[in-house]
């Protein structure tokens, strides 16, 4: 009996062992695989000649939301490129400060469309009217908005108004833009259309409920897209920003958070490479730090981290602007 159970305890040793191992094995693997895919994306990719021919696209690039950040940093890669460049923003100010400044330093034409990305659907039509006429390569889907600091759904200032602002900005325009420029990119048989999601499309973000659930759509919808054109010539890229220095995100450049310009400078490399991109080597390891949570963790414990780490953004925010938390203030008189 007791060699039985001696033989017993050595074959389930063995067993853990051997699934152990497998176990190892499989992660390393997994980040093996990932390490080559980034290193092959941002720097051997570009280097053998396989990402887009930016050359035969076309002779216009249209921007939207490019008055600012990484539209603006899109705006100018582009005109590097010998593109002419539609801008698409609200302020027409801003837009002929940009414009002036593009074709100064690249030598391009430009054409401002001042719209309203908030506004009613009828600019659609406008920006159909402007762009109807030309020969367009490239498409990029920046224009959006985010939250001005992590909070309760129900606790974000006039909220029923900043949702539907929410939609139109980062949803509507990216559906509505693509629209105006698939069927002629269709007929050309080529052309590259480029959406900005974010990293916070991972997995759902508490306090940016409705961002996040933005950025999916962006980033699904351009999945689809793309399989459904790419037999047509036509590239279809999501790209998943991490933090990056705007005026939106208020945040310094850093480690983790680029400037515009090193962003798109990066995120350029992966067109025709990858449909889904985090553009800049950093937001590529962060995004397989996510991805791994994501498929690994389970999800109540994903969305416990991400609560208590957007929760801790939302308490400093409140700290610095003096703001009083009344949830705070409820559960300390319920205390007492």
């Amino acid at each position: 009996m007791s060699k039985m159970c001696e033989l017993t305890q050595k074959v389930s040793n063995e067993v853990v062992w051997y699934i152990g191992c497998i176990t190892v094995f499989w992660f390393l693997f997994v980040i093996l695989r990932s390490l080559w895919r980034g290193l092959y994306t941002c720097i051997v990719a570009d280097l053998v000649g396989a990402t887009v021919n930016w050359k035969k696209l076309g002779k216009w690039a249209v921007v939207t939301g490019a008055t600012d950040g990484i539209g603006k940093a899109y705006a100018h890669a582009l005109a590097a490129k010998r593109f002419d460049i539609v801008l698409v923003s609200r302020t027409p100010e801003k837009l002929e400060a940009v414009a002036d400044e593009i074709e100064k330093k690249h030598g391009v034409k430009t054409k401002i469309v001042a719209v309203d990305f908030t506004g009613e659907l009828n600019i659609y039509n406008t920006i159909r009217q402007e762009i109807e006429d030309l020969d367009i390569g490239v498409l990029v889907n920046n224009v959006g908005m985010s939250y001005a600091y992590a909070e309760y759904i129900t606790k974000v200032p006039n909220g029923e108004k900043f949702v539907d602002n929410l939609i139109k900005a980062n949803i509507i325009s990216c559906t509505r833009m693509s629209l105006l420029v698939l069927p002629q990119m269709e007929k050309k048989g080529k052309g590259v259309i480029i959406n900005i999601s974010s990293l916070s499309a991972l997995s759902p973000v508490p306090l940016l409920s409705v961002y996040s659930a933005c950025k999916v759509f962006v980033n699904f919808f351009s999945k689809a897209t793309q399989e459904e054109y790419k037999a047509k010539g036509i590239i279809v890229q999501s790209v998943l920003p991490g933090f990056v220095s705007t005026k939106m995100s208020k945040m310094r450049p850093s480690f983790t958070t680029c400037t515009p310009e090193a962003f798109v400078r990066w995120a350029l490399k992966t067109v025709g490479v990858e449909s889904q991109t985090y553009g800049y080597p950093v937001h590529k390891l962060q995004g397989l730090i996510q991805e791994l949570l994501t498929n690994y963790l389970p999800e109540n414990l994903n969305l416990a981290l991400n609560h208590k780490m957007m929760n801790n953004i939302r308490k400093r925010y409140y700290k610095k602007f003096g703001l009083v938390d009344e949830d705070k203030m409820k559960l300390e008189s319920k205390r007492k």
